[in-house]
């Protein structure tokens, strides 16, 4: 275990983060070095004036430890995303989008399988394995979420990713007017259209598109039909 030797006291850093001492490093810019004594003097319980005096290189240590705590992994149980329901979908893809730093404990709420609490480094885990799953639905109905993927199947992404959105409103402003829609702009319906399962939904609105698109072809194949008949 790792101490920092303070006026001759040793403050030792937590062998394993919390998920809340995890959420608020996720929530500094890390890149910028002046927010460094804080997220240390945080960790380690002291006030950020007992660090002034650290050198760069000590500085460069204590992040040092504290980016490899970042990236350890540690597996937990979380639910069969498959059986999510839609509004569930919806909440995590908002959550998503807003930051993990910000929704860690929404998004855990929701995904993991047992209430117990968990460290950061099997948080990371559950959010991080929740993540995938959606890149490879969203892969899987691509036609459906207007994305376009390479010949390795990989997104190709433009300023909006799915990984999370610039703009929070926007996949707010979108999910509600898909879900306002489904429920055929019938507040009394909302509930029941965010209480269906994630699939059948996505299936439902994949077919509803294909159909629109279907219905379109054909008026279109008609009209030029009709064009043609005029000009003879």
């Amino acid at each position: 275990m790792f101490k920092l030797n303070i006026d001759d006291v040793e403050y030792a850093f937590p062998e394993r983060l919390t998920v809340d001492q995890w959420t608020q490093i996720l929530k500094k810019d890390l890149a910028q070095t002046s927010t460094w004594i804080g997220v240390i003097s945080k960790l380690m319980g002291l006030h950020p004036k007992d660090l002034v005096t650290m050198s760069d290189s000590q500085l460069q240590m204590c992040m040092g430890i504290i980016f490899a705590k970042l990236e350890e992994r540690k597996e937990a149980a979380w639910i069969d995303p498959s059986k999510l329901s839609f509004g569930q979908w919806v909440d995590l893809d908002v959550w998503i989008s807003k930051g993990v730093g910000v929704h860690a404990k929404d998004i855990l709420k929701v995904l993991q399988l047992h209430k117990t609490e968990l460290f950061a480094d099997e948080a990371s885990y559950v959010i991080e394995s929740y993540i995938t799953w959606r890149t490879w639905i969203y892969k899987q109905y691509s036609e459906l979420f207007g994305l376009d993927l390479d010949e390795d199947d990989n997104i190709i992404a433009d300023e909006d990713t799915i990984d999370g959105p610039v703009d929070p409103d926007q996949v707010i402003n979108g999910w509600y007017s898909i879900i306002n829609g489904l429920a055929g702009d019938n507040l009394l319906n909302i509930d029941k259209v965010t209480e269906q399962p994630v699939l059948a939904t996505l299936n439902f609105m994949s077919y509803q598109k294909q159909k629109t698109i279907a219905e379109n072809f054909n008026k279109l194949k008609q009209q030029k039909q009709y064009e043609l008949q005029r000009r003879r």
